[in-house]
């Protein structure tokens, strides 16, 4: 999982929902290809494999009785499959991988009613991305956000719970900044465009320190 990568780069965006996730990495793709030449392509979790549209239907309330570990696990399969079948052939061949939701999605969902050292050990086999950017939105303005694009929220989707889930990423943030892993936090709460420009900065300085 850890081989070096002469290339290819594998950077995750993270936020609540509502945080503008899918808007952001669409744009940071267009940046990375008109600025510096770079083809990235887009992930996203749940993936569109088998077991990630089985999670997109327990998540949206389709299928129902699946136990709070059982959903964690079939995450940690999503999210491995994926590296596999997916992100890994790609930055082999020294492309960019842009993915939507990772690994802090586990810790910050599944989190909610997991211990988040159980969450850290199914995952341990997880691929650790090469940049982590945080969207940081308030559960207010995430509600605000979904109610005015979505008839319909999803399981985890209510304010309560989003000051949870945030709660979690804030841990999680803190732990891999202490351990000195390469994350940043940008200001969701701005206009899309402003958010984007924060997001270009942080890349290109990270691209800098790549150099």
């Amino acid at each position: 999982m850890n081989k070096e990568r002469k290339k290819g780069k594998f950077i995750v965006l993270e936020g609540i929902d509502g945080s503008g996730l899918s808007t952001q990495t669409l744009r940071l793709k267009d940046y990375l290809l008109q600025n510096y030449a770079i083809k990235a392509v887009l992930a996203k979790e749940p993936s569109e494999g088998l077991i990630g549209a089985l999670i997109r239907q327990i998540l949206s309330g389709r299928v129902t009785g699946i136990h709070d570990r059982s959903l964690a696990l079939l995450f940690a399969a999503d999210r491995l499959d994926h590296i596999h079948n997916k992100i890994l052939p790609i930055l082999d061949k020294g492309d960019f991988v842009i993915c939507d939701r990772y690994l802090w999605s586990s810790f910050a969902y599944q989190g909610l009613t997991n211990e988040l050292v159980w969450i850290e050990e199914i995952n341990k086999y997880a691929l650790k991305p090469d940049l982590t950017i945080f969207i940081r939105v308030r559960p207010e303005t995430s509600m605000q956000r979904i109610c005015s694009s979505r008839i319909k929220t999803e399981i985890f989707e209510t304010r309560e719970t989003l000051e949870k889930v945030l709660a979690n990423y804030e841990k999680i943030f803190k732990k891999w900044q202490e351990c000195g892993k390469n994350v940043v936090e940008i200001d969701g709460e701005k206009d899309p465009q402003s958010v984007q420009i924060d997001i270009m900065r942080s890349i290109d300085e990270f691209l800098q320190r790549m150099e």
